[in-house]
């Protein structure tokens, strides 16, 4: 509850205990609702305060929060549900504006694709949220001005091979192995199989930093089969390269936090799952 509902509250509980009046009673607790329903969305009225695109006609603005506050940050951001003239709004490609609030220092860190030489996002933020909320039984389609609170979603792999969390559309991984916690941004469903993608951001004293990208031209990308080594400071990507190949690879992350190519490994196999070929390439550091 943020500190004007509070405020109200706490007014409204004293004026109920102390007067006798039922009038006065009535008219008190009437505008302790009214004012709960003005102040309550507070949050609302500064995210739509930051919203540099309230005005353009080809998005509508739904702003959300997170229940929950990880690692000191507080997580709020606006969803901009694309408009095309053919589909019309587009529920689960959402272009996004992700604000991560330090409750210590109150810094403010602002994450976004959004392209100012095309004014357009780069990228379609997908959320496992926003996915909940579109395939709901009662959903009739976002609205401009919509707001929703985010259950944040802790709950990890099946299996131990990923340290990261699935579900989760942010988390803090010490992925490049230096001690230091970075920005991982999950897309939902945006890996190989329909699993998760991640990007990796260092957390500056300024700004959030790419550290690591999806998809790199060396083919670097954190998903559901990626491997976190940290004894041997090293990240294994096994990646789908048609029905019935695989392709492995393996980076090594020195004391700078840079990434190489350690090898390159793919497979083959029948209908039957056995090995047509097989071939690994090693590179120098």
């Amino acid at each position: 509850m943020n500190k004007a509902a509070i405020i109200i509250v706490g007014i409204a509980t004293i004026v109920f205990k102390y007067t006798k009046n039922s009038m006065k009673r009535f008219l008190f607790i009437s505008f302790a609702i009214f004012s709960l329903a003005v102040y309550g969305n507070d949050w609302v009225q500064e995210l739509a305060i930051k919203n540099p695109l309230q005005n353009d006609t080809r998005f509508i603005s739904v702003y959300f929060r997170f229940d929950t506050i990880i690692n000191d940050f507080e997580v709020s951001g606006i969803l901009y549900p694309y408009h095309s003239q053919k589909n019309g709004w587009s529920e689960y490609e959402n272009g996004a504006r992700i604000f991560f609030r330090s409750q210590k220092s109150g810094k403010e860190y602002v994450w976004t694709d959004w392209n100012e030489k095309c004014h357009c996002f780069k990228n379609l933020f997908m959320s496992k949220n926003v996915y909940e909320i579109v395939r709901a039984r009662d959903f009739s389609g976002f609205k401009n001005g919509d707001s929703y609170v985010f259950h944040y979603n802790a709950q990890p792999y099946a299996y131990a091979v990923n340290p990261l969390l699935p579900y989760a559309e942010y988390q803090f991984y010490d992925a490049d192995f230096d001690g230091e916690l970075e920005l991982l941004l999950g897309f939902f469903m945006g890996g190989s199989k329909s699993g998760p993608s991640y990007e990796i951001y260092d957390i500056t004293d300024s700004e959030l930093s790419i550290k690591i990208p999806v998809n790199d031209p060396t083919y670097f990308s954190v998903d559901a089969n990626t491997q976190f080594d940290s004894s041997h400071k090293t990240i294994t990507n096994f990646l789908y390269e048609g029905s019935y190949a695989w392709g492995t690879y393996g980076y090594h992350v020195d004391e700078n936090g840079d990434l190489y190519l350690l090898y390159q490994a793919s497979s083959e196999y029948d209908d039957q799952l056995n090995t047509i070929s097989s071939d690994t390439t090693f590179f120098s550091l």
